[in-house]
């Protein structure tokens, strides 16, 4: 049987929690995480991502990667804007994530490297969803 747990993590608090949801016993406590608007995914089951804006006057964000084993930053990302949703296919070869500005990106995880830019002309996204 898998381990089941729970991933939290606040804009007021520093860092993501990570607790095992049979025990309640917490894992790891993953470093640099306190951003106002951010969201936080699984990505493939392989590691975690999450979009941050460290200064909400800002012109870019970033988007941090940490693998489950360790709890410090392993991967930085600097998309031209800051992004708030990010969605991830599961297998966990993609990573989609919604611009300020109305722009999608799109990042190919095995490179890390951002694939291409989608110019929707829409205000903010608040919310990104998959659909196969």
């Amino acid at each position: 049987m898998e381990e089941e747990i729970v991933i939290t993590s606040s804009s007021i608090d520093d860092g993501i929690g990570c607790w095992d949801l049979q025990t309640g016993t917490e894992h790891l406590r993953y470093k640099s995480c306190a951003s106002p608007p951010h969201d936080l995914i699984s990505v493939g089951r392989r590691f975690l991502a999450s979009s941050q804006l460290q200064d909400p006057k800002a012109s870019s964000g970033a988007i941090l990667y940490w693998s489950w084993s360790r709890p410090q930053v392993e991967v930085k990302c600097f998309p031209e804007e800051p992004i708030k949703p990010l969605v991830a296919n599961s297998e966990g070869t993609y990573l989609v994530g919604g611009g300020l500005s109305g722009n999608i990106y799109f990042w190919e995880v095995g490179f890390l490297a951002l694939s291409l830019v989608f110019n929707l002309l829409f205000v903010c996204f608040n919310q990104l969803k998959l659909v196969v």
